[in-house]
């Protein structure tokens, strides 16, 4: 566990419980509400074999951010935010940014030299953020999660 500022913490856990998966599917839900949020067939696998990683407040057993990592099985210096994610009621506080920076030191520290992503084009907030931290639109996919569902691909290098 690392102490971040103002009793925010990172945890990275290296398996779930079923109440556990049942709170992170929960938050998913609120976070992704009818597009694509994951289950415990995903979130298993991504605990065990990928990297999850939580941003905590103490005394809240719940993450107020979340972010959900795999490896680029043909660019193994290449990390995947295949999720990405702040709680409804800390959106708007700073949090994400926080969380993205402690996110990057991270897969830095486990040897990665580019991490990458895709987000909604429709989703300015997030694509701003990225923006401002470093990520770059290198393509739009369109239709990447079924048709309508246009995606930005963005990179950044560590």
């Amino acid at each position: 566990m690392k102490v971040i500022e103002k009793n925010f913490y990172i945890d990275v856990p290296a398996k779930l419980t079923p109440e556990d998966q049942k709170m992170m599917m929960d938050l998913e839900l609120d976070a992704f509400p009818g597009t694509g949020a994951v289950d415990e067939q995903t979130l298993v696998p991504l605990t065990r074999y990928g990297k999850l990683i939580l941003y905590k407040q103490q005394n809240d057993e719940r993450p107020v951010a979340v972010c959900e990592c795999i490896r680029d099985y043909n660019n193994p210096d290449k990390a995947y935010i295949f999720g990405y994610y702040v709680r409804s009621d800390y959106k708007g506080k700073g949090v994400g940014k926080m969380f993205l920076q402690e996110v990057s030191s991270i897969l830095k520290n486990d040897g990665f030299s580019v991490v990458c992503l895709t987000v909604s084009v429709k989703n300015l907030p997030a694509v701003k953020l990225y923006e401002k931290e470093g990520f770059e639109i290198k393509e739009t996919r369109y239709s990447e999660f079924g048709v309508g569902e246009d995606r930005y691909y963005m990179e950044k290098v560590l």
